[in-house]
């Protein structure tokens, strides 16, 4: 049996100073400077643009800012408010704050998505290898097994306490929505210091602040597995959050699975879903939603859309069809390499 183990972690998302490219050129004079700093966090690189004024202690503090809400909510930190919910399922434990708000915007989406949002299919992901760098097809007996302990109603916590109970072999995975909830926080951080215009990249996460000069951000969509744009929006302060196969995957016997699981089956996804793309005023429910959308399909995401007010989607899917919400007929552009694809305009 052949495995062929890929991780990949790329940017999904591209902020661009023009369409033709992702890096500003500083002998455009049109061109404004900016302060950045790169951090390895939360497992991808994450790019903070700055283009206000800004001083080292508060790039430094952003920085720590996002590694004081990994350490609350990764699943690989041993001192987590996750890990201690995991290791000690079925009773009351103490959280933060912070641990609450996503716990509470993960379950508003569950509910809102009949399930297809679930932070319990930790066990899942651990069966498949996606934790570790042991990635292997689980047998059926196997799936079965992890699925009778995927339940996110099973997830209780109190506000009023601060307080999380997790049903008996319940565990839990905050990966759906941590980089959106820790991203809005680093732009709330930011705007508390005066910062008036930024990109923040976090992965496959686009959160921005303000505007560019005044002008809206152009905000590539990667197509899966190359590294090109087969989309631009133009958008002001908004989240932009894509799902996508080729952010983790391994190869098996010839075959792909990617690391999105759906948690009514036990396996990747496979509803011919190839990107979702979901834009928000919200990165925590931007970041949920992305997922909800990648495991429901099109037409569950249609309905879903309809009887919402809160956020646009883009979908592309395995034929090359693109389903763009009507709230982006104004901001949404093929690049040119990919004029051929097909784009669906979904109406309210």
């Amino acid at each position: 049996m052949k495995i062929n183990k890929i991780i990949v972690l790329p940017i999904i998302i591209l902020v661009f100073t023009a369409i033709a490219g992702c890096q500003p050129d500083f002998s455009n004079k049109n061109e404004s400077k900016y302060s950045e700093k790169t951090i390895f966090a939360l497992d991808t690189i994450i790019s903070l643009k700055i283009y206000d004024n800004i001083s080292e202690t508060q790039l430094n503090a952003a920085e720590n800012k996002i590694t004081q809400l990994e350490s609350l909510l990764s699943v690989t930190s041993e001192t987590s408010d996750v890990t201690n919910l995991n290791q000690n399922s079925g009773l009351e434990v103490s959280i933060s704050e912070d641990t609450l708000k996503v716990l509470d915007t993960a379950n508003k989406v569950s509910d809102l998505t009949d399930g297809a949002l679930d932070i319990s299919v930790y066990p899942l992901v651990k069966l498949w290898g996606f934790t570790t760098s042991e990635n292997h097809v689980p047998n059926q007996n196997q799936i079965n097994q992890a699925l009778q302990k995927v339940d996110y109603t099973k997830i209780q916590f109190d506000k009023n306490k601060k307080t999380a109970r997790l049903g008996v072999d319940t565990q839990i995975d905050l990966g759906a929505v941590a980089k959106g909830y820790i991203s809005e926080q680093l732009k709330d951080f930011l705007k508390q210091n005066n910062i008036k215009s930024a990109v923040l990249s976090f992965g496959g996460n686009i959160q921005t602040i303000g505007t560019k000069n005044g002008e809206p951000w152009k905000i590539g969509i990667k197509y899966p597995l190359t590294n090109e744009s087969f989309a631009v929006l133009q958008e002001e302060e908004i989240a932009v959050v894509t799902s996508a196969t080729d952010q983790r995957y391994f190869e098996q016997d010839g075959k792909m699975y990617h690391h999105i699981i759906d948690p009514k089956t036990g396996y990747p996804v496979q509803n011919g879903t190839f990107s979702a793309t979901v834009i928000c005023d919200s990165g925590t429910k931007a970041d949920a939603l992305s997922t909800a959308l990648f495991v429901m399909g099109i037409e569950k995401a249609k309905k879903l859309y309809r009887n919402s007010s809160d956020f646009e989607f883009v979908i592309l899917d395995d034929n090359n069809n693109v389903y763009v919400t009507s709230g982006l007929k104004d901001k949404f552009s093929l690049t040119e390499q990919y004029k051929k694809l097909n784009i669906i305009f979904i109406e309210k």
